[in-house]
């Protein structure tokens, strides 16, 4: 980052700004023109610090250098973290299969459904409690009852279980009752749901907004991991093109992209980033070759009569068929599959 000073600053505002900088464990190294002051900031530079350093008084303007982001970049890690998700390994050489229903519609449908999933291959079981929807007539989801439903389902389907943190208000029963925290993509840039994702120390797989870019959704991450987060899954989720034969379009392309800019996890949503189910499989073997860390698979066990997101959703045998495939895919790419965790364990 560098601080173009303007010709009127005195030493007092030069000093203000190193002063500023050092708050934040940065050195400033002072360039002296004959008309202008340049200091460049040289240390880890916080998502605050522009800002910060943009208002003091006879600064003319902040001039970020590289990435935005830096405990998420490559540079903040020696390789590809791996996330533990109650003792299933995402990232690195492992591959990872979340499944479940978009949104929980009983007890007796998930705790049906755990074990076809984890016998068919999946090492984590996702459900939505809710589902804001844009009508108010639409199936809303069940809210807290389906957190108690879940916790059926792991001890049912023995896997661990992700689903989505709606809000702050909702966060710590979503906190207490799920394995990794799940933060969707209309919250992607919601600071206050992110700081309190982080604080509660369970792993989060944050979605990527429709309208973002890969620099917006690292410095997202870049707010968890600042926060003290350690264990962060990205989840590619569709992005707005003006292709209009979908709502989203699937963004294969970031996956190899963000191997280069993130040590972070990247897994991919190729039902909702779609919205055609018939486009799952192509999408989901796509990403796999492309090198991602995993794949989040909305199943139903009855997707033509789902309450809610049918039309996106695979049925069990579909994902059993889809399995093989993608276990085929990763021994190419030399990884392996995750595996659920051991009964008991």
């Amino acid at each position: 980052m560098i601080v173009v000073m303007r010709t009127t600053a005195t030493q007092t505002d030069i000093d203000r700004v190193l002063q500023r900088l050092a708050e934040q464990s940065c050195r400033g190294e002072l360039t002296i023109g004959v008309e202008r002051t340049i200091i460049t900031a040289v240390g880890p530079l916080s998502p605050s610090l522009e800002e910060d350093v943009q208002v003091l008084p006879e600064v003319d303007k902040v001039v970020r250098l590289g990435k935005s982001y830096h405990l998420a970049s490559t540079d903040a890690a020696p390789g590809p973290t791996v996330v533990q998700v109650a003792g299933v390994p995402i990232g690195g050489a492992h591959f990872a299969l979340i499944a479940g229903p978009a949104t929980v519609e009983s007890e007796q449908q998930v705790v049906e459904l755990a074990p076809r999933l984890r016998a068919a291959g999946a090492a984590l079981f996702s459900g939505g409690t809710t589902r804001p929807g844009d009508s108010p007539y639409a199936f809303r989801g069940l809210g807290p009852q389906a957190l108690a439903f879940l916790e059926q389902a792991r001890t049912a389907g023995g896997l661990p279980v992700v689903s989505e943190a709606p809000n702050v208000a909702d966060l710590e029963a979503v906190a207490r009752a799920v394995d990794l925290i799940e933060i969707g993509a209309v919250n992607m840039r919601n600071a206050g749901l992110l700081e309190a994702a982080a604080a509660a120390g369970k792993p989060v797989l944050l979605r990527r907004a429709a309208d973002a870019t890969l620099d917006d959704w690292l410095l997202a991450a870049e707010r968890l991991l600042y926060a003290g987060l350690q264990d962060v899954v990205l989840c590619e989720s569709g992005i707005r093109t003006y292709e209009s034969a979908a709502p989203t379009t699937a963004d294969i392309s970031a996956i190899p992209m963000l191997k280069r800019l993130t040590h972070l996890p990247v897994v991919i949503d190729p039902a909702h980033s779609s919205g055609d189910r018939s486009l799952v499989e192509a999408l989901s073997l796509a990403a796999v070759a492309a090198g991602a860390d995993g794949l989040y698979l909305p199943v139903h066990p009855d997707p033509d009569h789902a309450l809610a997101d049918g039309d996106l959703s695979l049925s069990p045998d579909d994902f059993a068929a889809l399995v093989p495939k993608v276990q085929d895919l990763v021994a190419v790419t030399d990884r392996q599959m995750a595996e659920a965790p051991q009964r008991g364990g």
